[in-house]
């Protein structure tokens, strides 16, 4: 029978759980929302799955029962708690060795990393519909750009790369991180994006969605990990990129902010020029400074915390501010998506 465990405030589901893991070579993780396990006749914990969102994590079914029916259990149990949490696409990482495995449930690959990782997804629509959508949104240029952002708030600082992007290129595309695991949400970090930049009359505005940057694609983006997690994971968001999401927009280069502070953006530069190699082109972009130091939503968000919202004024633009200042979205004046 299965049932939930609580390996974060139970010792004795811990030891189990941790126990199956270990002998199971899988390693434990402490981002989870929820954690099964199934027991046979002497309590023995022999197979666990895990969630984190509508990730499925910690997979492990004990070697002297596998081959039965435990993993069709488990799956069935973990991806039911996934739409009873209400999300409509279900996703997994997992090794070459259990891709078949999960096919048979009716997950498709989306992208691998040689053969470390296969990232996987069970969804009615999903990626094909997302990039039925984005093949829609397509714009002629002779030189077709992207950018992608968090946006946490918008500052002068990705002004100025949006800028530098529009004054090269026929057309760029913007995208915004949807997730709202971020101080500011996802609308919010949309709006301001697209009253920033309305001027700009050749770079078009969309929010991420699953599969740029997300927690599903880069959960190490938003979670602290160590650095071999986040880089493969880093190289598996950059390979969707340019595999899917570039050829939809016809993208030929993207542009990012170097990255002085962020060690998970930092790596993430590094994985896309690495899966990239030339194709589609990668511009790192000095950021921005203001008296002397770069400029950087991090920055922006201590000042605030610490009271300071004057000192903010000179490195946002003037709608981000506004909305600081009192609360109110501001009109984008580009109804362009």
């Amino acid at each position: 029978m299965i049932q939930q465990l609580f390996p974060a405030r139970i010792a004795a589901d811990r030891t189990a759980w941790q126990a199956l893991l270990a002998r199971e070579g899988i390693r434990g993780e402490t981002h989870l929302d929820a954690v099964y396990g199934i027991h046979d006749d002497d309590g023995r914990l022999i197979a666990t799955g895990a969630r984190y969102r509508n990730i499925l994590k910690c997979i492990a079914i004990d070697h002297e029962h596998q081959g039965g029916s435990l993993f069709n259990t488990l799956m069935s149990a973990l991806m039911n708690d996934v739409h009873r949490a209400g999300y409509a696409a279900c996703y997994v990482y997992t090794k070459a060795s259990a891709r078949d495995a999960f096919a048979w449930l009716g997950f498709r690959e989306i992208a691998h990393v040689e053969d470390k990782l296969y990232f996987l997804e069970n969804a009615l629509h999903g990626l094909p519909q997302y990039l039925a959508a984005l093949r829609g949104k397509y714009v002629a240029g002779s030189r077709i750009a992207a950018i992608v952002m968090n946006a946490n708030p918008f500052t002068n600082g990705h002004r100025y790369l949006v800028e530098k992007a529009a004054r090269e290129n026929d057309v760029v595309h913007l995208f915004v991180l949807s997730e709202d695991l971020s101080h500011y949400p996802g609308s919010v970090r949309l709006a301001l994006v697209k009253a920033g930049i309305a001027p700009l009359k050749n770079v078009y505005v969309h929010p991420t969605g699953d599969y740029i940057i997300s927690a599903a694609t880069f959960p190490s983006y938003f979670l602290r990990e160590d650095d071999d997690v986040t880089t493969i994971q880093a190289r598996l968001d950059a390979r969707i990129f340019k595999e899917h999401i570039a050829p939809a927009l016809g993208i030929t280069k993207r542009y990012v902010g170097h990255e002085p502070y962020s060690a998970a953006t930092a790596i993430y530069n590094q994985a896309l020029q690495q899966e990239f190699a030339g194709a589609p082109q990668l511009e790192i972009v000095e950021r921005l400074r203001a008296d002397g130091e770069y400029i950087s939503a991090s920055r922006v968000r201590e000042l605030i915390a610490n009271g300071n919202l004057e000192a903010v004024r000179p490195l946002v633009p003037p709608t981000t501010f506004a909305y600081l200042q009192g609360g109110e979205l501001p009109e984008s004046g580009n109804p362009r998506p």
